[in-house]
Parts: C-alpha cells; structure tokens; sequence
C-alpha cells in the first residue's frame, strides 16, 4: 500500500513555486519618505536595497504551500498499491495481417508492425497477458511470464488465420485480468469501448480467391480485390501439377469477379491459382484448393440398381469382386445378414432377399442422422425374413427407421470410428430403388466414409482419429494438401487434408470508415486513435477523500492569507485612522 496519482502529468504544476518565489523577490514595495534633505536619499535608498535581498515571509510560506497543495490534490493522490498496472495486449492474427502495411515493396508485414506495438506496449507495465486472437483465442505466454519469455513470444508469433474473433479475445482478457488495461492491434476499424485501438496497415493492391466450388459438370472460382482500381487476374486450375483450364476475370473497383469453368466427370483434388497484380500483398490467397480424393467402394451385389447407384456418386470408384469381404476398401457393400466377423473398416449389409418375403411399411425414420439426410422414407414398403429374425432394439445401434409395429428395419453403429449400416431387406424386394431416396442414401453413406477432410486457415490439423487424442495437432496457417495419419475401424494409413483462405474480408486490405464495426464484450468504451493513449490509465473522475481534503487545505491556507496581510489588517488600520481622526476632532 502506498501513494499512487490518478493524473501524475498534473505534479508539473508545482514548477510553478519557483515562479512564486521570483514573483515575491521582484515585487515592488513603495513607500512614501519624508526627508528634510536630498543628502537624506542615499540613506532611504540603501534601506530599499535591504528590502529587495531576498528574505522569506510568512505571506511566501503561504502562498507556496497553497500552489504546492493544489497541485498534488489536482492531480489526484489515492492511497493504492504502487506496483506496475496490469496490461493485456491483444493482437489480431488473421491472414490480412500477414500482407504489407502500405503500398512500398519493402513495406513491413502488417504483424511486424503490430509486433513492434506491442513491444513498446511491455514497457511499464506489471502483469501482462499476450493474447492472440484468431479463430480461436490463444495466451501467448503465463501472466506471470517475464520479459525473455514475453519477448520470445512475440517473436514466434505469426498471422494466416481465416479470421480473427477479437470479441472472444476481448471476453478471454477480462476473465484473466479483471480491470487492467486493454489494448487491441489491428488493422480493423472497430469500436473498441475503453479498449485502446492501435491500428496497422493501410489500403494496398491485393486480388484473392474468395470461394472455390466444385459442381456437377463445373467448377466455380470467386477473386475479390483491393486498392481503388480495376484489374485483371488469370486463373489457372490444375490437378497433380497438370493444368485442367484457365481464364481470365476483370475484377472492378468493386472488387468482386468470377469465373466458371465447364469440366465434365471433376474427381480428386483441384487446386486454383491466379497470376497476382503487380504489388500484391498478400500471397495466402494467391491459391485455394477443393475436392476429394477417390472413396474405394468394393461389392459381391450385382443388383443393377445398387450398382448403378453406387457408380453415380462423385468421386467413389466402385468395383465388383465375390470375395469382396476379403478386399482393402474404404466401403465394402455385402449382401450378408451377419454383422460379426467382419474386418475392420466401413461397411453396408444387405439382408439376402427372403423366400417368402413379409411386406411392411415404414412409418418412421431419422430424419436428423447424416445417414439418412434428406432420405424420404414415408410408406416405404419393404420385404422382410422370417419373424423369428426379426430385429429388436439393441445397445450401440442406432435405429434410423422401423416398421408400424416399431420393429427396426435399417439401424447404424459406429466400430473404431467406421461405420456399420445394415438394411434387413434386399433394394429387389422393395420400392425403396423406385425412389430419389435410394440414390441419396447410398451418396450419404459414402460421403460418410470419405477420406479428404477441409479445414479452414487457422484450425487445427489432428490426425483423423475418431474420440482419440492427438498430441500432434498443429495449427494450418498456409493452404495446401497435407497428409495425416488415421486409424479408423482399427485400419491404419492416411488422408488428405486441404486447407485454403477463402475470406473475401481477409483479401479486401482496405481501411474501413471509423465505426464500420462494433465489439461488443465485457470490456466497456471509448476508442483512441493515438497508440500513445495506451499509457495513460483512465480512473474514475469521482475525488477520493483524500483529495477532497487537500483541497481544503489549500482554501484553507488561502483564506489564513487573505485575513493575515489582506482584508484583516486594512479593517484594523482603517479602525485606528478612524479612531485618531475622532480623538483630534
């Protein structure tokens, strides 16, 4: 506990006591001689010269401990804790970040700059929590981290997310430091509260892709741009390094074009190039990539629809074989009712067609499982086995639909993170293959069990473990294809990851109008537009006690030397005149 000012710049008011004490030595005190004699002036005058030397009075103690007190009371004294105040630095990790702050070739990343904020934002201040804000939060380093490792931090620290949540950031960094400081870097116009904004980055030239989407029989491809003029851009698509199709798209002011490429039978993974402006500044959006590696579907059915079926899914190259059950797939489609013994991976069973089918109908389904996503099963009519085979509801089976009498007729389970789905009837004994709803069951289940995965800039890349652990998930900051390890229904290889920007906000680098966009958090508001302001602590305006009676003291003090050498003494001299006139009359 000690004594801490709430505006310490106030404490330079008391340069003003030199000025007071000046003030009094040169002041001027006349007063009227009577001499009989000129040769009497060198006696008055040497009297006035002992008058000037310097010499304190009382009137000078006073007037000096009235400056002197009303400058410590303006600037606010409360009794505190006097150690450094605490300060949160949050800084924006987006992809924008990661582009040149201004239009110069050698221009610094705008995260450098926000780097060099920060830093200078660590001197005086106690407590400190570094706080990322990317898709995800992220503290940086300890709160009681010391200079090293809050410097190493930044150091490590790097941009590429696909955006950065800064309301989070600002929610995180109330929870850690309840009523410190807080200060956003940026290159965002936003409405902070008390927050103090330190914004980065002004309006460059960028062109970006902004959405790439894979169609039946097209491919789409969206590139926004910035920096107040036109331009053209030349897209290419390739697969494995070998060009598809290429075009170019005129991007206006606006900053909005597009292309589509007519491509028939797209299968596998797509990557979209463009060739950028000159002085682009940011090459994370320079390229995207969509698709899907080919899913392996293996069968023993020859059921001309089931076979048509399965052939007419994207990217899912079917075969057929007798010992289908034996091969490496990633779906095996059996015509089998035994679920048990068979090897680890993803399959779909078909009951075999039953001698003398029992036809029942369908009358309720899931309609909120993947599997049977906008699967219309309403009065399905299916052909059943004995009754004594008939299922019951079993623990670790989901039943996706049954029978007026509730008894299951297609149910799911999970093995190892692979899918089991088993039908108790053959497509031939049902009408389910004169419906849409059969084709778009057999594209659920095999878009269930696709190898490729999406993850947006910013997310984590775990291998593809299903409820398992993954100690080497690291964060994707660049696109491309990755390849990750899985063991799914106790089978190990691996898949492909893509990973692309695709932010139309990311590759726009312009600077909004102040007030484009509003925060809200627990940390309430004003914004400041020089990073400076960050050091000066905003307090409550409201006195403390102990203000309160230094200046009173200093009224005080002011009133003592008003009645000493002011109103009192010319009363009583003007009392005594009054008096003597009276005794002379």
């Amino acid at each position: 506990m000690g004594l801490a000012f709430g505006a310490p710049q106030l404490l330079w008011l008391l340069a003003a006591l030199p000025l007071i004490v000046l003030l009094h030595y040169l002041r001027t005190r006349r007063k009227r001689q009577e001499v009989a004699a000129l040769y009497l002036w060198r006696r008055a005058q040497q009297a006035v010269v002992r008058r000037r030397r310097f010499s304190p009075t009382w009137l000078l103690a006073l007037q000096l401990a009235f400056a002197a007190v009303a400058a410590i009371a303006l600037a606010r004294p409360f009794l505190g804790e006097t150690e450094l105040p605490p300060r949160v630095i949050v800084i924006d990790a987006s992809a924008s970040m990661a582009a040149r702050s201004a239009a110069a070739a050698d221009a610094p990343a705008r995260l450098d700059a926000a780097v060099t904020i920060a830093r200078r934002l660590l001197t005086g201040a106690g407590r400190v929590a570094l706080i990322r804000a990317g898709l995800e939060p992220t503290l940086l380093a300890p709160l009681d981290a010391d200079p090293g490792q809050l410097a190493a931090a930044l150091d490590e620290l790097a941009a590429g997310d696909a955006s950065a949540d800064i309301s989070r950031a600002l929610d995180l960094a109330a929870a850690l430091l309840p009523g410190a400081e807080v200060n956003v870097i940026t290159d965002q116009e936003l409405m902070l509260g008390q927050a103090t904004l330190h914004k980065v980055g002004e309006t460059v030239i960028n062109a970006g892709i902004s959405a790439l989407d894979i169609g039946i029989g097209q491919v789409y491809v969206g590139i926004v741009g910035s920096g107040g003029r036109p331009f053209e851009v030349r897209v290419t698509l390739s697969q494995d390094g070998a060009p598809l199709a290429a075009g170019t798209v005129l991007v206006p002011v606006t900053g909005a074009g597009s292309l589509t490429f007519p491509l028939d039978d797209v299968r596998g993974i797509l990557e979209a190039r463009l060739d950028p402006p000159a002085g682009d500044a940011l090459a994370l959006d320079d390229v995207a990539y969509a698709g899907a590696e080919s899913v392996t579907v293996v069968s023993d059915d020859t059921y001309g629809p089931l076979v048509r079926a399965l052939t007419s899914v994207p990217n899912a190259d079917a075969s057929y074989s007798v010992g289908a059950r034996l091969l490496s797939a990633d779906l095996r489609v059996l015509r089998t009712s035994e679920a048990e013994g068979l090897l680890p991976g993803a399959h779909l069973l078909f009951a075999p067609p039953a001698q003398q089918p029992r036809f029942a109908v369908v009358r309720d389904w899931d309609r909120a499982h993947p599997l049977t996503r906008f699967v219309d099963l309403r009065d399905l009519v299916v052909g059943l086995g004995p009754i004594e085979n008939a299922w019951v509801e079993e623990s670790g089976w989901r039943t996706l639909a049954r029978t007026a009498d509730l008894e299951p007729v297609l149910r799911a389970r999970q093995v190892d993170g692979a899918w089991l789905v088993q039908a108790a009837f053959h497509p031939s004994q049902s009408d389910l293959v004169l419906r849409s709803a059969f084709p778009t069951l057999i594209a659920n289940i095999v878009a269930a069990v696709r190898t490729t995965a999406g993850v947006r800039l910013g997310e984590a890349l775990p291998g593809l473990e299903v409820g398992r652990p993954n100690d080497d998930a690291q964060v994707v900051l660049a696109p491309g294809v990755y390849r990750v390890a899985t063991a799914t229904g106790g089978v190990v290889g691996e898949a492909a990851v893509v990973a692309s920007l695709l932010s139309a906000s990311e590759s726009r680098l312009e600077s909004a109008p102040l007030g484009a966009a509003l925060i809200q958090s627990q940390v309430p508001a004003t914004t400041a537009d020089d990073e400076a302001a960050a050091n000066v602590r905003v307090l409550d305006a409201a006195p403390t006690p102990l203000v309160l009676a230094l200046l009173g003291l200093a009224l005080a003090l002011l009133l003592l030397e008003w009645l000493v050498f002011g109103g009192l003494p010319r009363r009583v001299a003007r009392a005594r005149g009054a008096g003597r006139a009276a005794a002379g009359g």
